[in-house]
């Protein structure tokens, strides 16, 4: 990954930052989080299981077809598939991910 690349990404939806994204939203745009890679590494059901490519101790899950969805594949191809996606902290510990793009 280029970090340099990442760092040209808005932290609230991960889209490039440029004079005419920051005009889109209310206040100017603070460049914050970091992008993360991650790799699906089960499915239940209507959720799928996933954990950090360099920390398989940080499993998460979300809903399987939006995840899909956003990375532009199809469910059956989702499993061991890995993306990277753009997190920004959110208030109380939450993390906020967008910019979701297949590695």
């Amino acid at each position: 990954m280029h970090t340099s690349q990442d760092n040209l990404c808005c932290g609230l939806c991960g889209q490039a930052v440029n004079p005419r994204h920051e005009r889109h939203h209310e206040e100017p745009v603070v460049v914050t989080g970091k992008r993360v890679e991650y790799v699906v590494v089960e499915l239940r059901g209507a959720t799928a299981l996933f954990q950090a490519a360099d920390d398989p101790s940080r499993t998460r899950r979300t809903g399987a077809t939006d995840l899909a969805e956003q990375l532009g594949i199809d469910l059956p191809d989702l499993l061991g598939r890995h993306y990277t996606c753009w997190e920004t902290p959110g208030e109380y510990g939450g993390v906020f991910r967008s910019g979701f793009r297949l590695a």
